[in-house]
C-alpha cells in the first residue's frame, strides 16, 4: 500500500487545502533557515492526517519542544545526526 507525504506546509490556507485531499501524512519544516520554515499556529486537521516534524541538525531538546508544542506524530531528521541520536 502507498502511503503519501506532503512536505514544507507553511500558510493555513494551503495547510487546509492539502489537507482536503486526504494524504497520509503533512510534513512540517522547523528549519529556520528553510524558506518553508513553519512557525505560528497549526491549524486543526483529520486526526488520520499524521504531522510529521522535519528537523535538522538540532537538539533534542527542541525537538521534544516541537512535538508537544505541535502534537508531532513523528520526526524526520535531515542532517548529520548520529545512529545513538537517532535511536534516543
Amino acid at each position: 500500500m502507498m502511503k503519501i507525504k506532503i512536505c514544507g506546509m507553511k500558510y493555513k490556507e494551503n495547510i487546509e487545502s492539502v489537507a482536503d485531499l486526504e494524504p497520509d501524512y503533512l510534513g512540517f519544516i522547523f528549519y529556520e533557515k528553510s524558506k518553508r520554515h513553519f512557525k505560528g499556529e497549526m491549524p486543526r486537521l483529520p486526526e488520520h492526517i499524521k504531522k510529521i516534524g522535519v528537523f535538522v541538525n538540532e537538539k533534542e531538546a527542541v525537538i521534544n519542544e516541537m512535538i508537544q508544542r505541535y502534537n508531532l506524530d513523528g520526526v524526520q531528521l535531515h542532517g548529520d545526526e548520529s545512529i545513538s541520536f537517532c535511536k534516543e
